[in-house]
């Protein structure tokens, strides 16, 4: 699966985890966060398949990686300590600093 297939495939998925929870009877919250994802995502894929109509490909990107890992470690974070914070935090950094470098090209 390429382009926009991965994030509109994970937004199916949300979707069908959304429908789960409210005949679960889920709380409003858990059901809005896990729509909220399901309808970023679609929105994702949206946009995703109009760059690539533009004809603009996007390359593939190292920090580009490890920002989404480290923005990722800072939520986990919130919960699990400021340890994982800080490691978060200098891992963001680094990928910001990359992403700089990457656009002065």
């Amino acid at each position: 699966m390429k382009g926009p297939l991965v994030p509109l495939a994970w937004a199916a998925l949300l979707a069908v985890h959304t429908t789960v929870l409210i005949a679960l009877g889920g709380d409003t919250l858990e059901v809005l966060l896990l729509a909220g994802a399901a309808a970023g995502s679609a929105v994702l894929a949206a946009l995703m398949a109009l760059r690539r109509s533009a004809g603009e490909v996007p390359d593939l990107s190292a920090p580009t990686a490890l920002a989404a890992v480290a923005v990722a470690g800072l939520v986990i974070g919130a919960e699990l300590g400021p340890w994982l914070l800080l490691i978060s935090a200098g891992a963001l950094l680094l990928a910001l600093g990359g992403l700089a470098r990457e656009r002065l090209r």
